[in-house]
């Protein structure tokens, strides 16, 4: 249960402060939703802005300044400091990613910032900015009401307090009387509709750790102010914030949406899930979702018993058809050939065995020798030498014989050069191949691979 460090807002204008009150302000400006008030320098804010999208209210952009970085979301693009980026995106300690029902914002400071693209922020604060926050989620103090409103209920005015001042929008601040037709004495009658729906036996889960009398106060004020014109905005989105709010105290919501009621769409054969794991197994990570330490969120998850297939973008599939990725996507039973080994695809994952790396030894500079094996050490001689030799000792039958000539070539002593390098096949004195110094110069280095 991280209920108490939750803030968030949906759909007629609704907002929970970190301290768990529920109120209502119709704002069409941008706001400051939290930042962090108590430090001259400062770690963060999130903004918002409303706009109104078909008569209902909804979000068309979140800001998020992470101390010198600047993150805007809107609906199809993002950009941090103004550079347009692609997700999953990760620098300076923030991460951006997007699945099919969230885009989300994570700073490693202690700030995540989940946003439905449409109507529903939801931001979490590490404890370490308990109060020290201000906005419209309000102090984070643990106290509800405390500081909160300027006078008892008094929600415009401090909402009208919280609006982020942009010099090129223009927008008028709401009047009391902009929520006076949705108060609930006035939206009684709708209280019961939504009492039912919210405390049925399926939802006993959400209601033994979360009060839905908050949401069932607010799931009235939708119902009574869209009227005669009710749909999907006005009689889910109160119900899919009491979901996501009861995964956060601890719950477990009920798959509450029908075909035929607050329907949600997924990609490819994935099936909406009001309560999963955001960490989604794929073929590329098969076991995210078993070290994942994330709670539970509500969006487009894989059916059980499959795995997104993220290289060649299928949907779901079962893991045994996953391919491997190597520059390009291979089947199962399909080879890849690498430098010093080779691998097989087995069901999406790499089996490798290290291929027979050729040897090496080296004479360098006359004196520098390098065997096989990688030892190193130095000797000066004035003879030939058996460098390398693959057979018998007593020379019968061996395959190849490699001699060098080393001999003084300096003004000390020690100074030697290679001279002559010698090869004999099959111990054929027949079949022998000489390479020699030209005419005053040293051979000093001859490398051998086989």
């Amino acid at each position: 249960n991280h209920i108490n460090s939750i803030c968030s807002t949906w759909g007629k204008d609704h907002f929970k402060t970190f301290d768990g009150d529920v109120y209502q302000y119709p704002g069409l400006c941008e706001y400051n939703l939290a930042s962090d008030c108590h430090e001259s320098f400062l770690e963060f804010s999130v903004h918002m802005k409303k706009a109104l999208v078909d008569g209902h209210p909804s979000i068309s952009r979140v800001v998020v300044t992470i101390k010198d970085l600047v993150i805007i979301l809107s609906k199809n693009l993002a950009t941090v400091n103004g550079e347009k980026v692609v997700m999953p995106y990760y620098g300076s300690g923030v991460l951006l990613e997007r699945n099919p029902t969230y885009t989300k914002v994570t700073a490693k400071l202690g700030l995540s910032v989940l946003w439905n693209g449409e109507d529903a922020v939801t931001l979490e604060l590490s404890s370490k900015y308990a109060n020290r926050t201000c906005g419209l989620c309000g102090d984070f103090n643990g106290i509800p009401l405390y500081n909160e409103f300027l006078l008892e209920g008094d929600t415009i005015e401090f909402g009208n307090l919280q609006k982020v001042h942009i010099p090129t929008e223009d927008c008028e601040d709401p009047l009391e009387e902009d929520i006076e037709d949705t108060a609930v004495n006035t939206c009684s009658g709708f209280l019961a509709r939504c009492a039912q729906m919210l405390q049925a036996d399926s939802w006993s889960s959400c209601t033994r750790v979360l009060s839905p009398e908050p949401y069932i106060q607010a799931c009235a004020q939708d119902l009574c102010s869209c009227g005669d014109t009710l749909d999907d905005f006005c009689l889910c989105s109160t119900l899919a914030e009491y979901s996501r709010q009861c995964s956060h105290a601890g719950g477990t919501p009920p798959n509450w949406r029908t075909p035929d009621f607050c329907v949600k769409k997924c990609p490819y054969n994935m099936v909406y899930l009001e309560s999963g794991s955001p960490c989604l197994n794929t073929c590329t990570n098969t076991d995210t979702k078993s070290l994942c330490d994330e709670h539970s969120v509500d969006g487009c998850f894989c059916p059980e018993g499959t795995v997104l297939d993220d290289i060649s973008d299928r949907g779901c599939i079962p893991q045994d058809q996953c391919q491997c990725f190597h520059q390009r996507s291979y089947e199962t039973g399909e080879t890849l050939l690498l430098e010093h080994e080779e691998c097989t695809c087995n069901q999406g994952m790499w089996s490798c065995k290290k291929l027979q790396r050729a040897g090496e030894c080296a004479v360098e500079e006359g004196s520098h020798i390098t065997t096989y094996d990688g030892r190193t050490f130095t000797f000066h001689g004035d003879c030939y030498y058996v460098l390398s030799r693959v057979g018998l000792w007593d020379c019968e039958g061996s395959k190849f014989t490699v001699l060098g000539q080393l001999v003084p070539c300096g003004i000390q002593e020690s100074d030697t050069c290679l001279k002559t390098v010698v090869l004999i096949l099959n111990n054929d004195k027949s079949n022998v191949s000489v390479i020699q110094a030209r005419a005053q110069q040293c051979v000093n280095a001859v490398s051998l691979i086989w």
